[in-house]
């Protein structure tokens, strides 16, 4: 197999390799819903938030599973209010329902959190650091009729993350990716062609095969390649733990 790589804009940086085997592991990149424009400083998503440059009083974060939850605690810890906006009825609608509630009590009450459910933001019109606030249009996900309109200093984004695959040429080598671009693979990771048939010596793992979208499962998946590449036979049957980090 033969790779092609460069940087976009730029002529003077690419080239070609070639190798027997070939590992996809091009991971994700943050989902944003049509009709939020990222500014990356007063509208952002996860990726700008680790390296943020000021710390918002008053945070509204979109989608409260993992990734929302996780950066509640870490503004909160810092002296932010965060308000969750949530389109389903109750906060961390993807958790099991004891460990939610669990993650309420330990996580959400007891501190400066409070949230809004059964509502999607329709329109978001960034703001300016410490000047403008961040204007949050509200619609009720049933009826889509507007009932809100909240001004914040910041919005985080975290409506989960989408598979970056996009430039691939997967086509090239007779594969197509998924409605939500998720590349097709076998239970040992190879992938597919679009004839279900497996394409020799090309895998892909991570997030961008769609499996299990956790870093621990990328890591025990290319750990499994390791060793099939050293001629061992292995199924890379796994029960991965979900979890949310604090």
């Amino acid at each position: 197999h033969t790779i092609k790589y460069g940087l976009p804009g730029r002529v003077d940086v690419g080239g070609q390799v070639t190798a027997k085997d070939v590992i996809i592991a091009t991971g994700s990149v943050p989902f944003v819903p049509p009709g939020i424009p990222i500014d990356g400083k007063t509208v952002f998503t996860s990726d700008h938030a680790l390296k943020l440059e000021w710390l918002p009083n008053w945070v509204a974060i979109i989608g409260s599973g993992y990734i929302g939850l996780e950066f509640s605690d870490v503004y909160t810890a810092l002296g932010c209010e965060v308000t969750f906006i949530e389109a389903m009825d109750k906060i961390m609608p993807g958790f099991d329902t004891e460990i939610a509630r669990m993650a309420e009590r330990l996580l959400i009450k007891g501190r400066p959190i409070d949230y809004h459910t059964g509502v999607i933001a329709t329109k978001v019109t960034p703001g300016v650091p410490g000047v403008k606030p961040v204007e949050i249009e509200l619609t009720d996900f049933k009826t889509k009729k507007v009932v809100d309109t909240l001004e914040v200093d910041a919005c985080m984004v975290a409506t989960g993350r989408a598979p970056y695959t996009n430039g691939l040429n997967l086509a090239s080598i007779g594969v197509e990716t998924d409605r939500r671009g998720f590349v097709p693979v076998s239970d040992k990771m190879e992938v597919l062609g679009k004839d279900g048939q497996v394409v020799p010596n090309v895998y892909c793992i991570g997030d961008a095969n769609g499996k299990y979208m956790l870093a621990h499962a990328a890591s025990a998946q290319v750990r499994h390649h390791g060793w099939r590449l050293r001629g061992k036979t292995v199924a890379c049957g796994m029960v991965v733990c979900a979890c949310r980090h604090s």
